[in-house]
């Protein structure tokens, strides 16, 4: 069980097995998920509102992050 509250960390979506998705953590401890397909298409937002449910820009990962 962790011990933050489930609105400090929400859950990625399909971010969390995307091959697009980088995550970001700052210097005090921040994390956020960073959309790369935003680098070379407007279309996309560079950090999503979490969960993301609908992409069409989704591709799954072949290697998830453990």
């Amino acid at each position: 069980m962790s011990a933050e509250p489930p609105a400090s960390r929400p859950e990625p979506g399909l971010c969390a097995d995307c091959r697009h998705a980088r995550v970001q953590q700052t210097a005090r401890g921040s994390t956020f998920w960073r959309c790369a397909r935003a680098e070379t298409d407007p279309t996309f937002v560079r950090y999503p509102r979490l969960p993301v449910r609908i992409c069409p820009g989704y591709e799954r990962n072949p290697d998830p992050r453990p």
